[in-house]
């Protein structure tokens, strides 16, 4: 009798000790997420706005290339074609006097998803292969996605564009983005050795002239669904979006410290209302780690792809 009561009591401690890390959890999560505060900012409208980032006090986004009369333009394939554009931004997060970065040589369609060497001197971003190659879930040829270098020279703006060199026709790679130091670039691609749709890859850089090879991020960070847009704060901490089982929508924002040795360890998915339960991606945390923008296709929108600017994070 008394081993079967002792053994009850040594249940009861152990899941009152669980509960309590629970209730722990739950109060540190809405604790952390009634600070933030979060707004769909006065720039957004019918066209698709997204991938907004800050360089050198100027902030960088994507949005739909339009003819004269404002309406997006699409290609042959009939997919959306974007542009990059500069402006400012307020302390409010909004943004304004914004201006088209001007294309000489800026790939076959796209331009969008870019991230710039600290000087600003060199600019990488997502722009379509100069040659058709093979379709990876279709049977026929196609412009797939490449990442492009170009460099600043005063007095001739952007310039010197190129493929990186690891890039292949075959197979896509996009949302680029730099390491705090500009030593290593990451990205999104499904070549070789993807496990699932687009698996998060980085590549060392030496003086952005030249490259490392790619290697794919460990499985505990990747996994057999679709990873996109990863982007790595001061902390050195990466942000990306995925559409992993556990999620709160569809596509959710989630976060890794890549400092962690411990394999065992898995993303940290960000609660609300930084997701919620349409599509978020594109995270980006200014260097007060404070404030940012996210981009998300979520209820109450402007249009498909709306910028939202976020505080208190």
């Amino acid at each position: 009798m008394y081993l079967k009561l002792h053994r009850n009591i040594g249940e009861i401690k152990a899941l009152l000790k669980i509960t309590l890390v629970y209730i722990l959890i739950l109060f540190s999560t809405l604790s952390f997420s009634q600070e933030i505060k979060i707004k769909n900012i006065k720039l957004n409208s019918k066209l698709d706005h997204f991938s907004a980032m800050m360089n050198n006090g100027k902030v960088y986004f994507s949005r739909n290339l339009t003819n004269k009369r404002g309406k997006p333009i699409k290609s042959k394939s009939n997919t959306f074609i974007y542009t990059l554009i500069k402006a400012n931004v307020d302390t409010q997060g909004e943004i304004s006097n914004m201006e088209p970065i001007k294309k000489t040589k800026l790939g076959r369609y796209n331009i969008s998803v870019s991230t710039f060497s600290k000087d600003g001197r060199y600019m990488y971003f997502t722009t379509n292969s100069d040659d058709a190659g093979e379709n990876r879930r279709r049977d026929y040829k196609t412009f797939n996605l490449q990442i492009h270098r170009a460099e600043y020279v005063q007095g001739k703006g952007w310039t010197n564009f190129s493929s990186l060199p690891f890039c292949n026709k075959d197979y896509s790679y996009a949302h680029p983005t730099l390491s705090p130091d500009g030593n290593t670039l990451y990205f999104v691609s499904n070549m070789k050795d993807t496990k699932g749709r687009t698996d998060i890859f980085k590549v060392s850089v030496f003086a952005h002239k030249t490259y490392g090879e790619p290697v794919r991020l460990s499985d505990n960070i990747n996994s057999p669904r679709t990873e996109l847009y990863p982007f790595v704060s001061n902390d050195n901490k990466i942000y990306f979006s995925s559409n992993r089982r556990g999620g709160v929508g569809g596509y959710d924002i989630y976060s890794y410290d890549l400092n962690n040795t411990d394999e065992k360890v898995i993303p940290e998915v960000l609660p609300e209302p930084i997701n919620s339960i349409g599509e978020d991606f594109s995270f980006f945390l200014m260097d007060d780690g404070k404030r940012g923008f996210l981009t998300s296709r979520r209820s109450k929108g402007k249009g498909n792809d709306d910028i939202y600017y976020f505080t208190g994070f």
